[in-house]
């Protein structure tokens, strides 16, 4: 269900994730990724009271069926939150929440700006017109499948890979922008790709910077052009989205370096910007079919025989 509410602008608003009782079992906060903050929980039965919210938040049930009560803006919406399904609450409202049982739940809050700035450089509207629109116990495969991706990443150790979660944000926002909200417009398509000055520049600029967690903002900037059109740009000249591309780059060079013999498999990992082995790894054998360790081995007896042979006409 959706409705346009009007917003209440007089009143301080809050971010929901410092107003929750309970402690996130993982948190984005510490990754610095853009436009977003991901949190996941374990609800138990509780009730909460918050004033207006400010960021659109997106609860997305990971767990077992549960029954909720939410009051937005003075509405009372109730019903079985099915496993899957999520809730979109806009910023700027007053609610208040009461479940029956443990919950399992991810929680996705997105800033208006950002979201403003996704509309603008997608849809060319101005960000005024922008207006979210509640959905209560709604079943969504695009957002519960981006959830799920930006779950693992929140899931993992590492600091994880901007490029890619910022990719992720961004379909997350035209996707809220589409079906959620009060534009009636289509999202802007491009075709073409770059521009072969400002792509190799972007090559360049990526190849130079290897070791570095560059963000999607950031390579857009070198090329002037919105992150939103250069990622879809980039893949269109490329074939690859831009945290793909990284990847293949960092691979690559990484087999350059074992060719070499000079560095050991985990010192050439975070060389060329992987977390570790076994991630430099799982990506080498993906691309190449078989680990550093044969290719470091490989040209180790390549250079042992070469030596040999020098020192034998010597």
């Amino acid at each position: 269900m959706r409705q346009n509410r009007s917003k209440d602008k007089l009143l301080e608003t809050v971010s929901l994730l410092d107003e929750l009782p309970d402690r996130a079992v993982f948190s984005s906060k510490s990754k610095g990724w853009n436009g977003i903050v991901t949190e996941y929980y374990h609800h138990p039965a509780n009730e909460l009271v918050s004033p207006p919210l400010s960021q659109h938040l997106i609860t997305l049930n990971c767990g077992s069926p549960y029954h909720l009560v939410q009051q937005l803006d003075g509405q009372v919406y109730q019903g079985q939150v099915l496993t899957g399904e999520m809730i979109l609450t806009p910023a700027n409202y007053t609610t208040q929440w009461c479940w029956d049982s443990q919950v399992d739940v991810l929680h996705l809050c997105l800033e208006p700006k950002f979201i403003d700035k996704v509309a603008l450089e997608a849809v060319e509207v101005d960000a005024n017109r922008v207006e979210i629109l509640n959905c209560f116990a709604g079943a969504d495969l695009q957002i519960q499948h981006l959830g799920n991706l930006l779950l693992v990443e929140l899931q993992s150790e590492k600091l994880g890979n901007r490029l890619y979660t910022q990719s992720l944000t961004n379909a997350l926002a035209v996707h809220l922008i589409r079906k959620y909200s009060s534009i009636q417009k289509t999202v802007r398509q491009y075709s073409g790709g770059l521009p072969k000055s400002k792509l190799q520049w972007a090559i360049t600029y990526i190849q130079e910077n290897l070791n570095q967690d560059l963000s999607l903002d950031e390579i857009a900037a070198e090329v002037n052009l919105s992150s939103y059109h250069f990622a879809r740009l980039f893949k269109q000249s490329t074939g690859l989205a831009p945290h793909q591309y990284q990847i293949r780059c960092r691979v690559e060079r990484a087999k350059e370096l074992l060719q070499q013999g000079q560095m050991a498999i985990a010192d050439v990992a975070t060389h060329v910007g992987f977390y570790d082995q076994s991630h430099l790894s799982r990506h080498f054998k993906r691309m190449f079919g078989v680990s550093p360790k044969v290719i470091q081995q490989n040209s180790n007896n390549i250079l042992w025989i070469s030596k040999s042979v020098q020192d034998s006409t010597a």
